[in-house]
């Protein structure tokens, strides 16, 4: 990324009141609060993204979740060579959730990618 003492090319443009209420919208939303910088980033890489990531963070407990019932699961039959069925369906069921949150989360990336 070059210096900000290195930009010396100055660009303008014009824009209604409609179009410079919805550049503060769309700097708002992406969280950026400088307009040189928000407009830059748009001009040269076409779009800023900004994602809400809560369901892969949901995804990630319940995997975390999932492994220690794995790991459980494991050690009992170590140990004692049988398990329980309520464990594999705590298993069954924890999958379930898993897929159900990734499948939100393909179907929110869905019109992104389109």
């Amino acid at each position: 990324m070059e210096s900000h003492n290195k930009r010396t090319i100055h660009y303008s443009f014009k824009a209604s009141e409609t179009e410079s209420d919805r550049i503060r919208e769309k700097m708002k939303a992406a969280g950026i609060n400088n307009q040189s910088a928000y407009i830059r980033t748009m001009a040269l890489n076409g779009y800023v993204l900004k994602l809400d990531l809560s369901e892969l963070h949901q995804a990630v407990r319940l995997l975390g979740s999932l492994s220690n019932n794995v790991n459980q699961i494991a050690r009992r039959m170590n140990e004692h060579g049988s398990l329980y069925d309520t464990e594999l369906d705590e298993i069954v069921d924890k999958q379930n959730q898993i897929l159900d949150v990734m499948n939100q989360i393909l179907s929110r990336l869905n019109p992104i990618g389109g």
